[in-house]
């Protein structure tokens, strides 16, 4: 079930940075939140962890506590992306 759950998000990561990159529009913005919330789910022991792959509130407390400091706009934007993506 953990690593169903780290497949899932890393999954979900991938095509939205997929999308993003093949998009007409080139997101910035979203390119480097992507990048920052990669990062962050890397350091995430998925066999200690449980993660919150359903609750976008719980998901950024998370990775908020292991950036150390506050998500900027654009990766809580990206939680709720990864949250309701389908």
């Amino acid at each position: 079930m953990l690593k169903r759950t780290r497949i899932m998000l890393q999954t979900k990561l991938l095509l939205i940075e997929y999308a993003t990159v093949n998009g007409k529009d080139k997101n910035h913005w979203k390119l480097a939140a992507i990048r920052s919330i990669k990062n962050l789910l890397l350091q995430i022991d998925f066999n200690v962890e449980v993660i919150p792959d359903t609750n976008s509130d719980r998901l950024q407390n998370l990775l908020c506590s292991l950036k150390g400091e506050s998500l900027t706009k654009e990766e809580k934007i990206l939680v709720e992306e990864l949250i309701i993506f389908s």
